[in-house]
């Protein structure tokens, strides 16, 4: 096969290895119960966050096209360390400072008075 295809079976050794710790269980290394992991037929992943289970799932697809890529995991929220969490939302504090200060501007534009151009009345009689 190509190397896109080794990338995806990585996706699956790396999701089984994750799946093999939220369960707290050795898994097998072959026959049926092997057969039904591959197959996505996963063993309830109990204290395990509904959004990690899903990512677990993703990355344990039966079809490896349907697998993410590392570049779609590292998306995940769920995946990123705390540092990159904190970054997220430092980065959206920014976002929303900049929008706040660009409403005041166009508030204050609002409210400043057109410019009129002065002329020059004649004040003296001829």
């Amino acid at each position: 096969g190509n190397s896109r295809d080794l990338t995806k079976c990585d996706i699956f050794s790396l999701g089984i290895t994750i799946y093999e710790i939220v369960i707290n269980k050795s898994l097998p290394t072959d026959g049926l119960e092997w057969q039904e992991l591959r197959a996505g037929k996963l063993a309830p992943m109990v204290g395990t966050p509904t959004a990690l289970q899903d990512i677990i799932k993703q990355m344990m697809f039966p079809d490896g096209i349907r697998r993410p890529t590392a570049a779609e995991l590292l998306k995940h929220r769920q995946l990123l360390s705390d540092e990159e969490k904190e970054l997220i939302r430092e980065k959206n504090k920014v976002k929303e400072a900049n929008m706040a200060i660009a409403r005041q501007q166009a508030r204050m534009k609002s409210l400043t008075p057109p410019k009129r151009l002065l002329t020059r009345a004649n004040t003296c009689p001829r």
